[in-house]
């Protein structure tokens, strides 16, 4: 779906990447590691087409985003890639339901979104936060929120800078199982720059940058490649709700009843 082939950057003298190539297939998580200025979050500005490289290739569906237009790569940034950050980026002066449709508004091809703002308001749990303000909401409303506007565009692909960097273990538990869940019911894929060493329970692949240069690495003994057993929306006694807007014509069958046992 994205490649990046032969990919360099260089800042004057100082040679960020080198030969970079790295494939993200559809409905995979794909995890970077790397040490602080390694190049991670520079990478994930190339993939998106912020950041023009040096050199290389970026390809989205076998067409190279740099040679298009800024209006083009503009138009792919908005409706092909969703972002999540550590420091959550939303505006302060809008509510969290107006920080989720926000993307929406500014994308001129978008078309009656607002229910698919009401699933994804269900789907996460914020019904009682919608008309709240960024400030007055904790971290993991707040990188939810986050979540919500990412993925309200339906991209294909979301990159994800330390999405858990500001919060606390439990809660970064939880946002790992959600983006394992919006993975599953909704075939996103998911490129995640991340120091979290627990990303790799649920990941596909799994990269380190050292020394300007993206190696693939095997995954450790002790960690399963596998989801966790007990995802975000079991933790909160939900049976899995797929976004009936938002779903492929592949999920349309009904969910599994689940049985809780006493």
């Amino acid at each position: 779906m994205l490649s990046v082939q032969n990919v360099s950057m260089s800042f004057k003298e100082r040679n960020v990447l080198n030969n970079i190539t790295f494939t993200v297939k559809e409905n995979t998580i794909n995890i970077i590691m790397g040490k602080s200025g390694s190049g991670k979050s520079t990478l994930l500005g190339i993939m998106s087409g912020l950041l023009k490289p040096t050199s290389g290739q970026v390809l989205f569906m076998g067409n190279d985003i740099y040679r298009w237009g800024d209006f083009r790569r503009s138009r792919f940034r908005n409706k092909t890639i969703g972002f999540v950050f550590q420091f959550f980026n939303l505006l302060p002066d809008l509510t969290a339901y107006q920080n989720i449709l926000y993307p929406t508004i500014i994308n001129p091809f978008s078309q009656n979104r607002r229910k698919d703002v009401d699933y994804l308001i269900e789907y996460l749990g914020l019904e009682r936060i919608i008309h709240n303000y960024p400030r007055t909401l904790s971290g993991g409303e707040l990188q939810r929120v986050a979540i919500a506007r990412a993925i309200i565009n339906r991209p294909k692909i979301v990159m994800a800078d330390e999405p858990t960097g500001n919060l606390d273990d439990d809660t970064a538990d939880q946002i790992i199982s959600l983006f394992n869940d919006i993975r599953k019911t909704q075939g996103i894929a998911f490129v995640v720059v991340t120091h979290e060493t627990r990303f790799l329970n649920i990941a596909d692949t799994y990269y380190r940058i050292e020394n300007s240069t993206l190696i693939k690495q095997p995954f450790p003994s002790e960690t399963s490649t596998h989801a966790p057993s007990t995802t975000f929306l079991d933790n909160q006694r939900k049976q899995p709700r797929r976004l009936i807007a938002i779903k492929s014509p592949q999920q349309s069958k009904k969910p599994k009843k689940r049985v809780i046992a006493d």
